[in-house]
């Protein structure tokens, strides 16, 4: 029994809409699979819309511990 749970990669839960035109503020870290971390999920949807790419969500959390990051 793994006591660790990974977290699949998975899609964002992203508006069906053109254009987000806004975010709420809330602070709720996810870590994208092009590496970065956004605030929240809503952030992530902007930038895959805008990149016109498939980002996915890696883990509900930054991307990097406090070690890691500098």
């Amino acid at each position: 029994n793994n006591a660790m749970k990974i977290l699949e990669r998975k899609p964002a839960s992203c508006p069906e809409m053109e254009e987000i035109m806004a975010c709420p503020m809330n602070l709720a870290p996810v870590c994208g699979s092009d590496g970065k971390t956004y605030a929240n999920e809503c952030a992530l949807c902007v930038e895959k819309q805008m990149t016109k790419q498939e980002i996915l969500v890696v883990k509900e959390e930054s991307c990097c511990d406090r070690l890691e990051c500098s």
